[in-house]
C-alpha cells in the first residue's frame, strides 16, 4: 500500500505497534494498515478520522476501526490488485504476442524453404545439390520444431501465470464483498445482490421478500462485557442466520449490529414465518464468555419484514422493512413486525423520529 523506504518503514512499523497496544486493539492485518496511514500520515483524511473517534467517549472501537479501514483502504486495496493485474496481463499478452509472431515468421521461412526445395527437385540435380537441399530442408524443419517447442512451453508458463492472476482476481473480489468480522455478505455485497434479485422479481414476475435485523440491546452489552466479546455476538447472529436459510437467499451486514436478509421467490406470509423462526433460534442460543468461561445469557433481535411491490424503487422495499424494524424494538423488541405501508405513510409515521432517506442510495445504477 505505500512505498517508504527501509528506515522510514520500520520507524513506522514500531510507532504503529506502539499506538495498536495503546488502543488495545488486536494486531491484525487491518488495524496495522490503518493505523500505519494514521501514523505516516500518508491520508489525512484517516488521521482526521481517528483523532476525532479517539477522542469521543467510546474510543477507536474495532467496529469503527473497520468502518475507517473499508472507507479508506478497502476500495483502494481492491483497486490497486485490480490495476496491478491489468499491467501484468497487459505485458504477458504483449510478450505471447511477440512469441506467435516470432514462430509466425519462422513459419512463413520454413513454407518458403519448401516452395523452393519442391520448385528446385522439378530439374534435373547433381547428387551434391540435392544433397544441399535436403539438409535445408531439415535444419529448417529442426529450427521450426524447436521454435514451436518453445512456444508451447511459452504458453503454458503464460498460461500459469493467467492462472494465478484469476486466482488473485477471484480472492480480491471476494474480500470485497465479504465482512470480515462475520464472514458473511457485506452492505456492497447486499446492495448488488438486492439488485439483481429485484430485476430478476420484475421480469419473471416472481415474489420477493426483505427482512431487516438488529440485535437487541446491543451497545448495552457491548459497553459491559467489552468490544471482543461484542464481536463474538455479531459473529453468534451472522452463524444462526446462516444456519436457518437456504442457499439461494442473500445474508449480509448491513452495518453495527444490523443484518439483511433478501429471500427470492417468498411471499410476505412466508417471509414473517422465516424471520419468526430466526428470532426464535438466535434466542435459543447462550453466550459464553471465552476468556471466563462466564455464561452470559441470551441475546436476542428484532425483525422488520416486507415484500417488494413490482415495479417500485428498491429503497421502498428497505424502508419499510427498517419500520417494521422500528415498530418492532418500540412494541418490546425480541418480535417480528411485518410492515406494507405505502410510502406516504411510512413518511407521516416515522416523521421527525427516523430518518429513511439513508436508502436511497440504494435506487443508484452506479
Amino acid at each position: 500500500m505505500f512505498d517508504d523506504s527501509t528506515p522510514k518503514a520500520n520507524e513506522y512499523c514500531k510507532a504503529t505497534l506502539l499506538r495498536l497496544e495503546f488502543l488495545a486493539l488486536a494486531p491484525t492485518p487491518q488495524h496495522y494498515e490503518l493505523i500505519y496511514a494514521f501514523i505516516s500520515g500518508r491520508l489525512p483524511q484517516i488521521k482526521a478520522e481517528v483523532d476525532e473517534a479517539v477522542r469521543s467517549s467510546t474510543g477507536l472501537t474495532p467496529e469503527r476501526a473497520r468502518v475507517l479501514y473499508e472507507k479508506y483502504l478497502g476500495a483502494d486495496k481492491e483497486k490497486l490488485v485490480l490495476q496491478s493485474n491489468v499491467k501484468s496481463l497487459s505485458e504477458e499478452l504483449a510478450r505471447v504476442m511477440a512469441l506467435i509472431s516470432d514462430a509466425s515468421d519462422g513459419t512463413t521461412q520454413f513454407t518458403q524453404t519448401l516452395s523452393g526445395f519442391t520448385s528446385n527437385i522439378s530439374k534435373p540435380l547433381s547428387v551434391e545439390e540435392l544433397h544441399k537441399a535436403v539438409n535445408k530442408v531439415v535444419e529448417e524443419t529442426k529450427s521450426i520444431a524447436l521454435k514451436n517447442k518453445q512456444l508451447q512451453e511459452e504458453l503454458s508458463k503464460s498460461s500459469e501465470q493467467m492462472n494465478l492472476m484469476q486466482e488473485d482476481l477471484t480472492r480480491v473480489q471476494k474480500e470485497s464483498i465479504t465482512d470480515p468480522l462475520t464472514n458473511i455478505g457485506n452492505r456492497k455485497h447486499m446492495v448488488a445482490e438486492l439488485k439483481r434479485m429485484v430485476t430478476e422479481a420484475d421480469d419473471h414476475r416472481t415474489p420477493l421478500s426483505l427482512l431487516m435485523i438488529d440485535i437487541d440491546h446491543f451497545k448495552k452489552f457491548n459497553d459491559t462485557h467489552g468490544h471482543l466479546v461484542g464481536d463474538q455476538v455479531l459473529k453468534l447472529v451472522a452463524r444462526t442466520l446462516m444456519e436457518n436459510l437456504k442457499g439461494k437467499d442473500c445474508v449480509a451486514r448491513y452495518g453495527g449490529e444490523e443484518f439483511v436478509i433478501i429471500l427470492p421467490q417468498t411471499r410476505l406470509a412466508d417471509a414473517q414465518r422465516v424471520a419468526d423462526t430466526l428470532r426464535q433460534s438466535v434466542a435459543q442460543k447462550k453466550i459464553i464468555r471465552r476468556d471466563t468461561n462466564t455464561a452470559l445469557g441470551a441475546v436476542t433481535v428484532s425483525i422488520g419484514v416486507s415484500q417488494y411491490h413490482n415495479g417500485e424503487k428498491r429503497s421502498e422495499l428497505l424502508k419499510r422493512a427498517d419500520v417494521g424494524l422500528y415498530l418492532a424494538k418500540g412494541a418490546g423488541r425480541n418480535r417480528v413486525v411485518v410492515q406494507d405501508m405505502d410510502a406516504a405513510t411510512i413518511a407521516k409515521l416515522t416523521e421527525g423520529k427516523k430518518d429513511t432517506h439513508a436508502f436511497d442510495e440504494l435506487d443508484s445504477d452506479d
